[in-house]
């Protein structure tokens, strides 16, 4: 396929079940404009703007919300009110925890707005005493599924909590045991060399643009040391989560060897390689040093080098592999091709992922497209895909290619756990922001009208990111649950006949609705039907809403 037109740490995403007006179509901006003069409002009233507007008898009345820094929307009783989204969530400008994330009340456009920040993977939500909230790391943080040494120390990961294991008691030191154990207590060798893996990164901006280069650990990364002479390679282990690592290897007191760092993991959990060429690995080596019984050497992957995006790719595959992993699946082999100046284009293809790195056009550091690409890779691995490829441009096009093209987006920004889709060229690139842009369908179209990649990962964003002080009305849903519905019923479902044949968005919300139930109609039914005006018929296998 060709690289997306339109619209990643891992962060899948849980949204905060804060209550609030969901299940029912709603009453929103789309409500405005209504004929004040001739009363003519629904019997729940209608939002005029931020103004609540209901009929008292034919006498047409109205509240503007704004004065008192709350919101037009639908409130107790099922009618239209003034509500204070803050005080409807019981939250204050102070950040305290929910569902893991922070939240915290903020004036946004003379409104009261709960802003819910989602802490990563492998991070948790902490309250202090006193001050506000915060997403700090997890206790396994930095640890990964290959632990590490801290000298003679090992750490690992049991339980979810850290464990050390001092090896010096059994007369044994902290070193690689191999892919199959990761970091271990082993025998003692001659000489040892540790340090810390990094490379220059630059971060995708919601602005616009990349980041500074800025050194990041290598998480996972394949490390050898190699002898000068012949190239040998005494010794190989895998980066932890920390970048750091550790090779015992025997050679000859003095001989010259050095470091060498390939973008590359080999363990089951996490298996990705980046190709340069054929079957050539991108690998940096470090300064030669001569071997002795312990030396310490940091690598840092540079920029410069031409090697560095490289790394960036293999992280994002990281950090696809553990989302895999979190949700039940078993990763397999993804490989990916980029090489600095290629101009093959970007594209996923029978388990390969292929970046751009021409001058003009260089995907290496924009971790949504990688990982838009790598959601195709998922996709045809672990779920179903009917899109019959092709060029896209967020026009609209067949709905098969739409659902791909979409989900991949949409993927990409539930691992990220922000809703902006980010593209760099050399003339800056653009950035689509999923949470606030609504790209609907004509009027009077189908299930099966052909429909923009862009309304679907709209949608797939909407589902998932619930709770108040979002644009759309699901309360309790989590990206966790949408991604469920594509390893769950869109992998094995024998699908319905409607719309487009083939795996499309009238699938997915079949699905939904099939392992998540009706009680989420109405807040369904807002961002997909009233403010993206796709008309799904509510009436698939998993019965039909009210």
């Amino acid at each position: 396929m060709t690289r997306p037109r339109a619209p990643a740490r891992l962060a899948i995403v849980l949204a905060l079940a804060l209550g609030g007006c969901g299940g029912d179509d709603g009453a929103s901006d789309a409500d405005a404009g209504v004929d004040a003069a001739a009363c003519a409002l629904p019997a729940r009233g209608a939002c005029q703007g931020n103004v609540a507007a209901r009929c008292d008898g034919d006498e047409l009345v109205t509240e503007d919300c704004t004065a008192t820094m709350a919101s037009c929307m639908l409130g107790e009783g099922g009618t239209v009110a003034c509500v204070d989204e803050c005080t409807l969530a019981g939250v204050t400008d102070v950040a305290s925890c929910r569902e893991g994330a922070t939240v915290a009340c903020a004036t946004i456009n003379g409104r009261h707005a709960v802003i819910a920040t989602a802490c990563g993977f492998d991070e948790t939500c902490t309250q202090p005493a006193s001050g506000p909230a915060t997403c700090a790391p997890g206790p396994c943080a930095g640890i990964g599924p290959v632990g590490h040494c801290s000298g003679d120390t090992l750490v690992r990961c049991a339980a979810g909590a850290p464990q050390t294991t001092d090896c010096t008691t059994n007369g044994m030191v902290c070193g690689y045991g191999g892919d199959a154990t990761g970091y271990a207590c082993v025998a003692a060798t001659p000489f040892v060399v540790r340090g810390t893996v990094r490379y220059e990164d630059r971060a995708p901006l919601t602005q616009g643009g990349l980041g500074p280069l800025t050194p990041v650990v290598a998480r996972s990364a394949e490390v050898s040391v190699v002898r000068d002479s012949d190239s040998a390679i005494l010794a190989t282990a895998l980066t932890g989560d920390d970048g750091s690592y550790t090779l015992r290897y025997t050679a000859t007191q003095g001989e010259l060897v050095h470091v060498m760092a390939t973008a590359r993991s080999t363990i089951a959990a996490r298996p990705v390689r980046v190709f340069r060429a054929a079957s050539m690995v991108h690998a940096f080596g470090g300064a030669s040093f001569a071997a002795a019984a312990a030396v310490q050497q940091d690598l840092l992957v540079t920029d410069a080098s031409g090697v560095s995006a490289a790394f960036n790719i293999l992280d994002q595959g990281v950090l696809s592999m553990d989302a895999l992993r979190a949700l039940g699946e078993t990763p397999v082999q993804l490989t990916a091709r980029w090489a600095s100046g290629s101009t093959n284009g970007t594209y996923y293809s029978n388990g390969t992922i292929f970046m751009l790195g021409s001058a003009s056009d260089d995907d290496g550091y924009d971790d949504t497209v990688i990982l838009h690409e790598i959601g195709h890779f998922v996709e045809d691995r672990f779920s179903r895909s009917d899109s019959p490829g092709g060029a896209h441009d967020g026009s609209p096009t067949d709905p098969n290619l739409a659902w791909s093209e979409g989900w991949a987006t949409y993927f990409a920004m539930a691992l990220r756990g922000a809703p902006y889709y980010m593209d760099t060229n050399a003339g800056g690139g653009w950035v689509e922001n999923s949470d606030t842009s609504a790209t609907s369908l004509a009027a009077g179209a189908t299930m099966g009208s052909d429909i923009s990649e862009n309304t679907v990962s709209q949608i797939l964003w909407d589902v998932g990111d619930g709770g108040p002080g979002d644009d759309d009305l699901m309360s309790s849903a989590t990206h966790v649950d949408v991604l469920d519905v594509t390893f769950g019923y869109l992998a094995s479902a024998t699908l319905r006949s409607v719309g487009e044949n083939g795996v499309d968005l009238v699938d997915f919300l079949d699905g939904w609705f099939v392992q998540h139930g009706l009680t989420t109609c109405g807040g369904v039914r807002y961002p997909v039907t009233t403010r993206r005006m796709f008309p799904y018929d509510y009436a698939g296998p998993g019965g039909a809403c009210p």
